[in-house]
């Protein structure tokens, strides 16, 4: 249960909101707008936080879903951009765990915010277009 909680709190950090109630209105949306954006946000957003907590960031800012939210915005621009298959799956996952790793880095020059979205969105888009 509370790993739903982070994961749920994560995507309400969209919004920069640090509970899970805007995560679960914010969830609500992309769902009621496409069902394929909202498993894609899904997704992204726990392989952000899993890749936290495996690289073993600080428990307090997984906690409050700091490194779920890039991953949200990642997983729902793969699908966006790009039909899914098994290149744009597996680009979403490593753009999530790209983002989780650019939050962490940028965390120590600057404040990030969605930086780490964008960066690992531009490569993601950048090679699955070499792919196309």
């Amino acid at each position: 249960m509370n790993f739903i909680k982070i994961i749920l709190r994560g995507i309400g950090q969209v919004m920069f909101q640090n509970n899970i109630y805007s995560g679960i209105l914010f969830l609500i949306g992309i769902f009621y707008n496409s069902w394929l954006l909202g498993l894609a946000a899904a997704l992204g957003t726990i392989i952000s936080t899993s890749s936290a907590q495996i690289f073993k960031y600080p428990k307090e800012d997984i906690k409050n879903g700091l490194y779920g939210f890039n991953g949200t915005l990642t997983g729902i621009a793969v699908p966006t951009f790009f039909e899914l298959n098994i290149y744009s799956v597996s680009m979403l996952i490593f753009g999530a765990i790209l983002s989780t790793y650019l939050m962490k880095f940028l965390k120590n020059i600057i404040p990030p915010f969605t930086a780490p979205f964008v960066i690992a969105t531009w490569i993601v888009i950048h090679s699955l277009t070499l792919l196309f």
